[in-house]
C-alpha cells in the first residue's frame, strides 16, 4: 500500500476510523474527508502518531464568510460529489476487478 493514496469519508468514527488506521499502518497515504473538523483532528493526530508520518491539509471553503451558509445545502452538495466520485472511480477500476461502493 506504500504507493497508494486512499480517500476515506467519515474517517472520524466507526468503521471509517478503523479502516483509516489499518490502511495507514500498511503505509497508504490517507486523505480523510470529514464534515466535523473537531472530530477529525483527534483521528488525524492518532494516525500521524501511529504511522510516524503525516501532514495537515485544510481544504476549507475560502469564500465561507462571504456567503450565507446552509448546513443542509452543504451536506447535499458533499453527498452528490461523493456519488459522482464513486461512480467515476468504479468506472476507472472495473477492468481491474476492484469493487467500489
Amino acid at each position: 500500500m506504500k504507493d497508494k493514496i486512499v480517500l476515506i469519508s467519515g474517517a472520524n468514527s466507526s468503521i471509517g476510523k478503523e479502516t483509516t488506521r489499518a490502511l495507514a499502518k500498511k503505509g497508504a497515504t490517507i486523505v480523510i474527508a470529514c464534515r466535523n473538523l473537531e472530530k477529525a483532528e483527534p483521528v488525524c493526530e492518532m494516525i500521524q502518531t501511529e504511522s510516524k508520518r503525516g501532514k495537515d491539509l485544510d481544504l476549507d471553503d475560502l469564500r465561507f464568510k462571504r456567503r450565507k451558509y446552509s448546513g443542509f445545502k452543504a451536506y447535499g452538495s458533499s453527498r452528490l460529489a461523493t456519488v459522482f466520485f464513486i461512480q467515476e472511480l468504479a468506472e476507472r477500476l472495473k477492468e481491474k476487478d476492484i469493487t467500489v461502493n
